[in-house]
């Protein structure tokens, strides 16, 4: 048997707590996992047995938190990687809690893909879309999975902003340069953005654009 000696807040982490058993380092564990087993300095325990109570229960913890975390709004692996790690659970619980989720379709990044393709692909390109999937932990593969076989026309969609952005403007070629910068930094092509406002200017006069 061995004797819980001192239990202590870590400095750079107020979330997680230092165990020492016999005056030597034995674990660090969330704060929550040593208030719900009630460790507490004099307490007699196997340090086998609390090495595993302690692992089942930072397990279930951060499962339970993972849970009501994605069930507000769909996340990403690493969006949850992220939320928990900031609770204070080791790599090794997090990442076992991530393997669970994904086992069981809680969190799938190519379906967070193609539901955030399918939410924005009318008002963004697939350039900035494809940025902000990754800022989010998606990985390219990922994302070209989720858009498939069904890759929308971004000439189509750019045109459509074109369109709606040059609704009531003059067509002068001032209003069709900040139109397509405009695309620009929607995350559509040069090129696509060039043919939507050629197919635009067709409707005029026949004005030279140059971009």
């Amino acid at each position: 048997m061995s004797k819980i000696t001192a239990v202590s807040l870590q400095a750079k982490n107020k979330n997680r707590v230092n165990i020492y058993l016999d005056g030597e380092f034995f674990a660090g564990v969330s704060l929550e996992t040593v208030m719900g087993l009630r460790l507490k300095v004099g307490m007699d325990i196997d340090e086998k047995d609390i090495r595993n109570l302690l692992e089942l229960s930072e397990r279930s913890e951060a499962l339970n938190k993972a849970v009501g975390y994605i069930s507000k709004t769909p996340k990403t692996k690493r969006q949850v990687k992220e939320y928990l790690l900031k609770k204070g659970y080791s790599d090794k619980v997090v990442y076992c809690v991530i393997d669970k989720l994904s086992d069981y379709n809680y969190i799938d990044d190519i379906a967070y893909a193609a539901k955030y393709i399918e939410n924005y692909k009318n008002s963004q390109g697939k350039h900035l879309i494809e940025y902000k999937l990754m800022m989010k932990g998606v990985c390219k593969s990922d994302i070209e999975a989720a858009y498939g076989d069904n890759v929308f026309s971004q000439k189509e969609e750019a045109f459509m902003l074109a369109e709606k952005h040059l609704k009531n403007k003059e067509p002068t070629k001032e209003n069709f340069s900040k139109t397509f910068r405009y695309l620009i930094g929607k995350g559509f092509s040069y090129e696509d953005a060039e043919q939507a406002l050629s197919k635009l200017r067709g409707r005029n006069d026949g004005e030279d654009f140059n971009g």
